[in-house]
């Protein structure tokens, strides 16, 4: 019998090849993840099989696992959507110039594993040399760029309000703030001040012990800041709106409100949410003030801008104009463990996946 050529050996790897993943069994708390061995399909004709480095981990992961995130396929499933790694095998011959190159990448979950496919489209080769701040970007950075520029088109010396700026959204806020020349005014525990400080923010608020409207109207002297950047939702959403100044622009991207422990609280979560505000087009216009949504996931339609903004973002790493800050790598068998750190709040910017680390 004629052997296989390593040509054909990366179009085609073996059929039933043993990976390691970390999934969500069930719903509840983070000890309802499980590491195992699996099996990884053949790359399909646009595809790249990767050999995953590191998986970022994001607070929709958290909300997934809770049964909060209303996209989440039903358990048993493999949460992650952003990796960085190596091109081991491709899914059609015109993709062989792909195999050996570093990537990041964006996935529909499936990214806590030692190995994944990607459709061709969802990865940008990076250096080698950035192979672990690769896998903070593509949610973290896409979000905080289309948030910003493309959506509130944040101008200099205009005030933005960072909610949560010590986590990894929030670093990647600060980068593309500090880039455009605005005055950033952020939410964070009070143990994050210090090292927030060293970044260059001077206007922190305790968002346990201070009361954020307040303190933003304090700082801004009574005008209000033109940007606001909310993850938090619930009835927190409503004091971020009377914190904006006329031409002021809200963007709500999450409910973090609804997830205050490790699982799912309903006595907790409906005053969250029924307190949430319903915003009038008829009082919008009369205090010209605008709010907006945003949701990475539901550009899935729009790779050409998930693209372009995504080299953007490239060549700002390779500049220095942007740097992820990775608080923790966890080995991937360590999973409950990772997920129970980010629902303490413990993390000061990225928290990463390794399966290298369990080899």
């Amino acid at each position: 019998m004629m052997k296989q050529s390593p040509r054909m050996l990366y179009l085609f790897p073996m059929n039933e090849t043993t990976i390691q993943i970390a999934q969500v069994t069930k719903h509840g708390a983070p000890n309802v993840m499980q590491f195992k061995e699996s099996l990884i399909a053949n790359p399909k004709p646009n595809e790249l099989q990767i050999e995953i480095h590191f998986s970022g981990i994001n607070f929709a992961d958290i909300l997934g696992r809770m049964g909060l995130y209303p996209t989440a396929p039903k358990p048993p499933y493999v949460p992650g959507f952003e990796i960085s790694g190596k091109v081991v095998a491709v899914g059609d011959e015109s993709l062989l110039p792909w195999i050996g190159k570093s990537i990041m990448g964006m996935t529909r979950f499936d990214g806590y594993a030692s190995a994944t496919n990607i459709p061709v489209d969802q990865i940008f080769e990076i250096d080698e040399t950035f192979l672990e701040k690769g896998a903070a970007i593509p949610v973290n950075y896409l979000t905080a760029y289309f948030m910003m520029i493309t959506q509130c088109n944040l101008q200099k010396d205009e005030w933005v309000l960072i909610h949560g700026i010590g986590g990894g959204v929030g670093i990647a806020a600060i980068q593309i703030a500090q880039k455009l020349g605005a005055k950033i005014i952020g939410t964070a525990s009070k143990g994050k001040h210090e090292r927030l400080k060293k970044m260059g923010i001077d206007h922190l608020i305790d968002y346990r012990t201070e009361d954020f409207k307040k303190r933003a109207l304090d700082i801004t002297e009574g005008k209000g800041v033109q940007v606001v950047l909310d993850p938090l939702g619930g009835k927190a959403l409503k004091k971020s709106y009377d914190s904006l100044s006329e031409f002021g622009r809200l963007v709500a991207y999450g409910f973090s409100q609804a997830a205050p422990g490790s699982t799912k609280n309903w006595f907790k979560i409906l005053p969250e949410y029924l307190g949430m505000p319903k915003f009038d087009p008829m009082k919008l216009m009369m205090q010209n003030k605008g709010v907006f949504g945003f949701h990475l996931g539901m550009l899935r339609k729009r790779q050409d801008l998930v693209q372009h903004t995504s080299q953007l973002l490239i060549d700002w790493l390779s500049d220095g104009t942007i740097s992820p800050l990775v608080d923790t790598v966890f080995p991937l068998s360590d999973i409950q463990q990772a997920h129970q750190y980010i629902a303490d709040r413990k993390n000061f910017g990225k928290v990463l996946l390794s399966a290298k680390n369990d080899n």
